[in-house]
């Protein structure tokens, strides 16, 4: 079997690779599974596997593959998606099991929701049995764990886990296999267009077309973006491609879809990358501007300053802290998200007469706050 072809830009070639799947690769409406396209993903595996890179999938579908066994009510219920989910899952993972099989190759499950990587405890017994996997030869199938998850658990999106997942074992790259071929200049839909092979680090996504949402899955190229931004600040690239090709993880790797560039200067603490990695989707804290330069002389983010608040969090979580549209930085919040909104631009010394307690007297403390870059140095530049 050859060597798998690596494009230029991974130049200390591959160990560890992370593979997303998205829901549109996998699920087929007239028999749930596509097995075809199943076997074309393993295949790429096997020969990842057979050169010694270590292969972790990261797989959506469930749901998809379940609604073809239920009724679909006039409106999809948590409890509807949980069934599909419940449904799905089995038949997904039977399939990747065989799919391996036929090569010799062995398989595991793992179903994940965000409390089991959202704790820095559980996160690392789950990287230290990934890694007992990956070790002896299986390929973990990771998916989120859709049949229990409910706002406050859930992780977001499979784009957010892989990112999530591919941080935790210390990944080289992640490989996202979508329905575009990686990101355009413009709507491919209006014309012809070509994909933009290759993205600097420090280049913006302000200008590039945002299409490419499945109507299978929960994700569009927004939360893919958002994954590749919270891998490629801590030196990880991120490959967008298509599953369309007979080949697709191949084909992303040689020098197919768009290529996101690593920062030059990664981040190296692991309780900052934890940090960076975890943030989750949706979850922050829009901050007035005296706040935000309180936060950048390293200060901690006190109730006062915050102007408003978005998404389901907890205590605990990691949350995204934001000045008008920059993100300042991103840390642990002290209080859950009903919380936070209650005491949004209240004193300290009013925490425990709004709520009834007062478990801190800030709501982000500066030692568990990691500051943008990009922040850091505007906040120097301008004195």
């Amino acid at each position: 079997m050859s060597k798998p072809v690596l494009r230029p830009e991974l130049k200390q070639g591959l160990r560890r690779l992370v593979i997303k799947i998205g829901s549109a690769a996998l699920a087929n409406p007239e028999t749930g599974v596509d097995q075809v396209r199943i076997a074309q993903i393993v295949a790429d595996c096997q020969q990842l596997l057979a050169a010694g890179i270590e292969v972790c999938l990261v797989s959506s579908g469930a749901i998809q593959i379940g609604r073809k066994y239920l009724k679909k009510p006039e409106v999809e219920s948590m409890d509807y998606l949980q069934a599909c989910s419940a449904i799905g899952q089995p038949l997904l993972k039977s399939c990747y099991a065989e799919a391996f099989r036929s090569h010799g190759r062995t398989s595991a499950q793992v179903l994940l929701t965000h409390e089991d990587i959202g704790n820095r405890r559980r996160s690392l017994n789950l990287k230290n049995m990934m890694k007992r996997l990956m070790n002896a030869g299986v390929t973990p199938i990771l998916n989120e764990n859709d049949s229990v998850s409910f706002a406050e658990i859930t992780v977001g999106d499979n784009d957010q886990l892989a990112a999530r997942v591919t941080e935790m074992i210390e990944a080289d790259c992640l490989v996202i296999l979508s329905t575009p071929d990686g990101l355009y200049p413009s709507d491919p839909g209006d014309g012809p267009a070509q994909a933009i092979s290759h993205i600097s680090y420090k280049d913006s996504f302000d200008n590039f077309s945002l299409v490419g949402k499945s109507a299978a899955g929960r994700g569009g190229m927004k939360t893919k973006l958002e994954a590749v931004r919270k891998l490629t600040a801590l030196g990880i690239p991120v490959i967008i491609g298509t599953f369309k090709k007979e080949h697709p993880v191949l084909a992303a790797l040689a020098g197919g879809g768009t290529y996101f560039e690593e920062s030059p200067q990664p981040e190296k603490s692991g309780r900052t990358r934890w940090l960076l990695a975890n943030a989750r989707l949706g979850a922050l804290v829009k901050v007035d501007r005296g706040a935000a330069d309180a936060l950048l002389r390293n200060s901690s983010l006190l109730p006062s300053g915050i102007i408003g608040v978005e998404g389901s969090f907890g205590r605990g979580d990691c949350i995204k802290i934001i000045c008008g549209r920059e993100t300042i930085g991103t840390g642990l919040a002290e209080y859950a998200a009903a919380e936070m909104r209650k005491i949004s631009g209240c004193q300290s010394d009013e925490i425990a007469m709004i709520l009834g307690y007062c478990s801190s007297k800030v709501a982000v403390h500066r030692d568990n706050l990691v500051l943008k870059e990009r922040a850091k140095h505007g906040h120097k530049n301008t004195g």
